[in-house]
């Protein structure tokens, strides 16, 4: 293996990406992996009219819409997750999370009979999914998928995919927050990239863990991300498809280690569950999912596979 390194730092779809390949052809190879995550920004994103995407909301209530392949099987995964009602990940959440605008200069608290309104546009059965031509069918109008749950995964494993394909062996991606590695470290002493869990309760920088990662993936999600306050009241972004209101929870911050970060993506917001005991047993249950979970009182808490006789996280070899 070359010991090359080329590395670059972008800012796309809102956040900074970060790519490192350890690989003699490496500028050109992280130049493809800007192409290529310049491409699904563009497709699969709700914050532009004209995208793959929006031309199934936009045809909500009206018409099936031919997707790319790639597109449908994204929505298949996210549908097929949203159905189970035991927790809060919902890809048809669009017409809730348009109504709070958190994140955005413009956030507010909607009115009760504005979530009542959107409440009856997040049910994901109404997703209908024909196989033969790859087309989406928003059942109802007015009803939006938002794959801003799920997406960044997604792509981080798929160029992953082709940097390993190309012959990387040693590397890593981070889409803001979102980091997937690619084999080991040839820097760090234990081999592997060892990555910090910020502490959501203190400024950015001070870390309550580090997790030595050799080929997985880690996602962060956090009520500290994205948020706005009003007479206050802290209003997050991570919302409760029942309620139509941000997840009432004892969590501040919950990571998962997985092997592929659209799974990540997945559980991060699926074991946001209302208290951190309740997440610890659900997300314990899942096979191939490891999670850090912080508690808004500073507690750190962790699923079996990473808790050793000093509490919380051993060195992983493998999950």
């Amino acid at each position: 293996m070359s010991t090359n390194k080329y590395s670059a730092r972008f800012q796309m779809m809102g956040t900074f990406i970060d790519v490192v390949v350890y690989h003699s052809n490496g500028e050109q190879l992280i130049r493809e992996a800007y192409a290529q995550l310049a491409d699904y920004a563009e497709r699969f994103t709700v914050n532009q009219s004209d995208s793959e995407l929006m031309r199934v909301n936009q045809n909500a209530g009206i018409a099936h819409v031919g997707v790319a392949q790639d597109l449908f099987e994204l929505i298949k995964l996210a549908k097929q997750h949203s159905e189970d009602t035991r927790n809060p990940f919902n890809v048809a959440v669009g017409p809730l999370v348009k109504a709070w605008r958190i994140g955005f200069k413009d956030a507010k608290v909607p009115s009760h009979d504005v979530i009542t309104d959107k409440l009856s546009l997040v049910d994901p059965t109404k997703i209908i999914l024909n196989e033969d031509d790859h087309s989406v069918f928003l059942s109802q109008k007015k009803m939006e998928i938002d794959l801003g749950a799920i997406a960044k995964g997604y792509f981080a494993d798929q160029v992953k995919n082709k940097l390993v394909e190309a012959g990387v062996r040693s590397g890593f991606i981070s889409l803001g927050g979102n980091v997937l590695t690619i084999g080991h470290s040839p820097e760090n002493s234990n081999k592997a990239w060892n990555v910090g869990i910020q502490n959501p309760l203190s400024e950015r920088g001070d870390v309550v863990r580090v997790v030595p990662l050799q080929g997985q993936s880690m996602v962060t999600s956090g009520i500290n991300e994205r948020f706005f306050e009003l007479n206050g009241q802290r209003y997050h972004h991570l919302l409760d498809a029942n309620t139509g209101k941000p997840i009432s929870t004892d969590i501040a911050s919950l990571t998962i280690i997985s092997e592929h970060s659209v799974d990540g993506e997945i559980w991060s917001t699926a074991g946001f569950l209302s208290s951190v005991a309740e997440s610890i047993t659900y997300l314990n249950s899942q096979s191939g999912i490891e999670a850090v979970i912080v508690s808004k009182r500073g507690d750190v808490h962790c699923t079996n596979g990473l808790v050793d006789y000093r509490g919380c996280i051993l060195p992983i070899t493998s999950l």
